[in-house]
């Protein structure tokens, strides 16, 4: 060492002073790459705070509006002609006015012939039961000469089948008269049918019947009984257990601003089976003026309560369709949650148990969490806010 020079041993003395400084920083950087080791494994995941807050779910459903009760006005004369129709398309009609008219002069003779033929007939069983009347009378005066043998029996047997004959004759022409009232009787009905009125207060919605025309067998002018349209809607089967009878509707007709309210009146119990859809009613709140054959959408609110609802991507499954979970955090790891499920709907879902509110839930549960994961976390809602649906 004595031969090494001066400057040498200086800057080996200077360079194991520099290592000695630094070796406890080296030491500090290393410590801190293995402590943030794991803080880099670890996942971000979107999470939410489970509220127990109002909530509704709706159904949607296209439909037409349609006459309630559509009355076929006609005629059994099919063979008389149109004399002239009364009443126009769109008018407002009352019980018992008349609509239409039909030819009557041959209905006008048939009704005389028939009075002329009871009048006969009624001028015959007089005569009849005048003659029945002189037999008897006949008869009365041979039982009293009988006694005194003063006529013989074949006076008497004869006077007594006159009586006979004559009270037939009588029964004959009676049932004659009667037959010619019944003609007469129909005559006059047809002759009054002639005359066709409406059989209820309503409006009217179609008029095939034109002047001139053969009767025929359709319809020659429809009613909408009171004027009652409604709105008549087919329903996917899968949606119509959510309909009753009495929920609330609102309806929004094509080219109308304002939603018109209504009511659940009818819920079909048949379903299609080649379309599986179900039909329902729904009876409409408004006196506003409306067309049947109008498109338009309606809305029910079927169920409406305090819930916890969340997004059906915070939800994963095991083997049967009822085993439903979630992933809750606690502590910055996720631990897995069976839940019951309730109503679904646009992508939402109600839990019913296994989920209490204040709990810190991941918002999109993929495949590849699982229970323990340590996880870093975002609230995607904050714990005092509100879940809007």
């Amino acid at each position: 060492m004595r031969d090494v020079p001066h400057f040498v041993r200086a800057a080996a003395a200077s360079f194991s002073l520099l290592l000695a400084g630094t070796s406890p920083l080296l030491a500090d950087g290393a410590s801190a790459a293995a402590s943030a080791q794991p803080t880099l494994s670890q996942r971000t995941v979107s999470t939410l705070i489970a509220e127990r807050q109002p909530a509704e779910w709706t159904l949607t459903f296209t439909g037409v509006l349609v006459a309630r009760d559509e009355i076929a006005v006609g005629t059994a004369q099919q063979d008389q002609r149109i004399a002239s129709v009364e009443v126009e398309v769109g008018q407002r009609v009352t019980a018992g006015q008349v609509l239409v008219r039909l030819e009557t002069a041959m209905l006008e003779n048939k009704l005389r012939e028939a009075e002329g033929r009871v009048a006969r007939s009624k001028a015959s069983l007089a005569q009849q039961e005048a003659t029945l009347a002189q037999a008897r009378a006949a008869l009365d005066r041979a039982e009293r000469l009988k006694l005194s043998r003063i006529i013989s029996e074949q006076t008497y047997e004869e006077r007594t089948s006159t009586v006979a004959v004559a009270t037939q004759g009588v029964a004959v022409q009676r049932a004659e008269n009667a037959e010619a009232e019944a003609q007469r009787a129909e005559a006059t009905r047809q002759l009054e049918r002639a005359i066709i009125r409406a059989s209820a207060d309503g409006v009217v919605s179609e008029r095939q019947a034109r002047a001139g025309a053969q009767a025929g067998a359709e319809p020659l002018v429809r009613i909408i009984r009171d004027g009652l349209v409604e709105f008549a809607a087919e329903i996917p089967e899968a949606d119509l257990p959510s309909l009753a009878v009495g929920q609330p509707v609102k309806i929004r007709l094509a080219g109308r601003t304002s939603e018109i309210g209504g009511t659940v009146r009818v819920v079909a119990p048949k379903i299609d089976r080649e379309t599986r859809l179900g039909a329902a009613q729904i009876a409409l709140d408004t006196n506003e003026p409306l067309f049947a054959g109008a498109f338009g959408r309606a809305e029910v609110v079927f169920a409406k309560r305090e819930a916890i609802v969340v997004a059906d991507s915070a939800l994963v499954y095991g083997r049967g369709t009822d085993d439903s979970a979630v992933f809750v955090v606690e502590s910055g790891r996720v631990q897995r949650r069976p839940v019951e499920t309730g109503l679904r709907k646009s992508g939402k879902v109600e839990i019913r148990t296994g989920l209490e509110p204040g709990e810190r839930i991941v918002a999109k549960a993929g495949a590849a969490l699982r229970e323990g994961d340590a996880v870093t976390v975002v609230d995607l809602v904050p714990a005092a806010g509100s879940v809007k649906r």
